[in-house]
């Protein structure tokens, strides 16, 4: 007698688990750990295992183990115990499908932006500087793979060293922060990188857990735009201690970084504050000109909960050291204004001796 199918790609991970709770070990063994997650009731079968499995889960044994315990009430042998799926939150350490953490990394700092053009990347870099500064140990994970500009802010060209076990050393700028990037593997700066999501977010966890980051207090990851599979995967897959959101003063982009607020949300992860660029230009005589309108920073406050660390101007400064791989050298009381406010409200991430 042929297996009925009553469940299909298409159907969102919670109400399988909903009609049929013990499909939630099917998943774990899978590596689906999003069956417990909240995100489960928007992600459908199909997007969970692209972004979870990188490619690599065989959706036709899944379909399979599922539809035989929707239709036999049968589940196959060697599922992880009945407990397996619970979150890190339950106290049962990291969910299945999450990288392990690095050891010696402190902390690792996620940079998100609903859309893209807003300036991430700047900020992430700008958080890198600072930080460094202030005595920490810092890399920067360029996790835009189809996007990255980070190398070229901080004029990196050298291609990373092969280190034992086919692990990864990555370069360093002139002031000593390793830097990991797709443009880096590239022949050259100009080529594209045209994947797919999936790909994009195995490239992401790879340039976490197969490079040789040695002793840091901070790895600082810069994500990919929006709120698909790879800042999702991203935020599933690698131990984020906290995220710092980056906007413009227009009403359009507060409106698209609402949304990445309430991804985050949704996945219990800790928003330490809001940046928003491009806030203003400075005349001459001192006064202010909100070229793209007034500050919607409050907003934002309000939506996400958390504080505003800083409104960064248009200065063409910042452009022309970031073309010119000098972005180590920029100053400001703006820039100033960020580092502390971060370490301000994140001071459980930050070495006793940076304060």
């Amino acid at each position: 007698m042929a297996q009925s199918t009553l469940i299909t790609v298409d159907m969102t991970i919670a109400s399988v688990v909903d009609r049929w709770p013990d499909a939630a070990r099917i998943f774990a063994r899978y590596g689906l750990s999003c069956a417990s997650c909240s995100i489960s009731k928007s992600e459908t079968i199909a997007a969970g295992a692209a972004g979870h499995g990188g490619g690599r889960i065989d959706m036709n044994e899944l379909m399979r183990d599922l539809n035989t315990l929707a239709d036999t009430g049968k589940l196959p042998a060697n599922l992880p115990a009945a407990n397996a799926t619970a979150g890190a939150g339950a106290g049962m350490g990291a969910p299945k499908g999450m990288a392990a953490p690095q050891t010696g990394i402190g902390s690792v700092i996620a940079v998100m932006s609903g859309k893209g053009g807003v300036g991430k990347s700047l900020v992430a870099g700008l958080l890198a500087v600072g930080l460094k500064r202030r005595g920490m140990s810092v890399g920067i994970l360029d996790g835009d793979i189809t996007g990255p500009s980070i190398p070229r802010m901080f004029g990196v060209r050298e291609k990373p060293a092969v280190a034992g076990a086919q692990r990864l050393m990555p370069p360093k700028s002139r002031g000593g922060i390793p830097i990991m990037s797709m443009n880096l593997l590239l022949p050259g700066e100009e080529e594209a990188v045209i994947w797919r999501g999936p790909m994009v977010s195995g490239a992401i966890r790879q340039f976490y857990s197969d490079v040789e980051w040695g002793t840091l207090d901070h790895l600082i990851v810069d994500l990919p735009p929006g709120t698909s599979d790879a800042p999702l995967t991203v935020m599933q897959a690698l131990p984020i201690a906290g995220v710092v959101l980056v906007t413009t003063p227009q009403a359009l982009a507060t409106m698209v970084v609402t949304k990445a607020v309430r991804l985050v949300k949704q996945l219990g992860g800790d928003i330490l504050g809001i940046v928003e660029n491009m806030s203003y230009v400075s005349a001459p005589d001192g006064s202010r000109m909100e070229v793209f309108g007034p500050s919607q920073g409050l907003k934002l406050v309000i939506a996400s909960n958390a504080p505003l660390l800083a409104k960064i101007p248009i200065d063409p400064e910042i452009a022309h050291l970031a073309d010119t791989g000098m972005i180590e050298d920029y100053t400001s009381p703006e820039f100033d204004e960020l580092v502390a406010n971060f370490i301000a409200v994140a001071p459980a991430l930050v070495p006793a001796a940076a304060h």
